[in-house]
């Protein structure tokens, strides 16, 4: 058993990282999974949510955005929809990101508008709480 895993996420436009950790927690769409080196094989939905993993003395963070994670010996691969380090995160646009979209679903709640419009504006919303949660 290895002792280290190898942690990859990569989005439809790039290879966003590409490291060793000590260990991952991915979002899972049941709820978070912890990976630690020698974990049996895993192939899972991802939900908007906080990824981080630990590298030596280091926490790191990293926003996803819908996807799936696979856990295959030592190698964990995430193909995420979006994905975003934490410092490049802008906390600020974020939050107004938050506002706005709560804003745009309640009216759309109020207006009795599709079901696929008010998804869409959920997601939007837990996009930007997310992308807060992972630049804290």
């Amino acid at each position: 058993m290895s002792q280290n895993l190898t942690l990859e996420v990569v989005t439809p436009e790039k290879v966003l990282l590409e490291t060793s950790a000590d260990y991952v927690t991915v979002p899972g769409s049941f709820g978070e999974l912890g990976i630690l080196p020698g974990h049996l094989p895993v192939l899972t939905s991802l939900k908007s949510g906080v990824l981080s993993y630990k590298s030596g003395e280091e926490q790191k963070k990293i926003a996803i955005h819908y996807g799936f994670a696979q856990v295959c010996k030592d190698k964990i691969t995430i193909l995420a929809t979006e994905a975003e380090a934490s410092g490049d995160i802008d906390l600020a646009q974020a939050q107004a990101d938050q506002k706005s979209a709560q804003a745009e679903l309640e009216k759309a709640v109020k207006e009795s508008l599709d079901n696929e419009i008010i998804e869409g504006l959920q997601k939007s919303v837990s996009i930007s709480i997310t992308r807060q949660d992972a630049a804290k």
